[in-house]
């Protein structure tokens, strides 16, 4: 996903509610993943079935973009179907970031990289 910013949505899906979630995720997900703010969409399954087993990968192109998102009425009504047939729910925003490789021009290396904390938030 090459967007400058990722907001991560990771979760379970309880047992019981595996037959709720996957009508909802044919039937009623467009509307929230098709909101006119995201500029990139992924899903990702952990093909070892531990947790947490999906996550959904939004891309954003501005942190208005994502706050516009994730304040919209779409976005909180996908929040409410997921926490009925979901567990461990979490959302995180990360930044697009880097680390500047350069040849040292001495023996001293310099192995500060920069730090940015992602915005977590909890969905359940």
């Amino acid at each position: 996903m090459n967007t400058q910013y990722t907001y991560e949505i990771e979760f379970d899906v309880m047992g019981a509610c595996r037959e709720r979630y996957d009508r909802w995720v044919s039937e009623g997900s467009l509307k929230w993943v098709s909101h006119p703010t995201i500029a990139a969409f992924e899903v990702q399954y952990n093909t070892n079935r531990l947790s947490p087993e999906v996550k959904f990968l939004f891309g954003f192109s501005s942190i208005e973009d994502w706050t516009a998102f994730i304040t919209s009425e779409i976005h909180e009504a996908a929040k409410e179907t997921l926490r009925g047939v979901t567990t461990r729910l979490e959302g995180t925003l990360w930044e697009q970031g880097g680390i500047k490789l350069e040849k040292p021009d001495s023996q001293e290396y310099n192995t500060s990289l920069p730090s940015s904390a992602p915005v977590r938030e909890e969905l359940s």
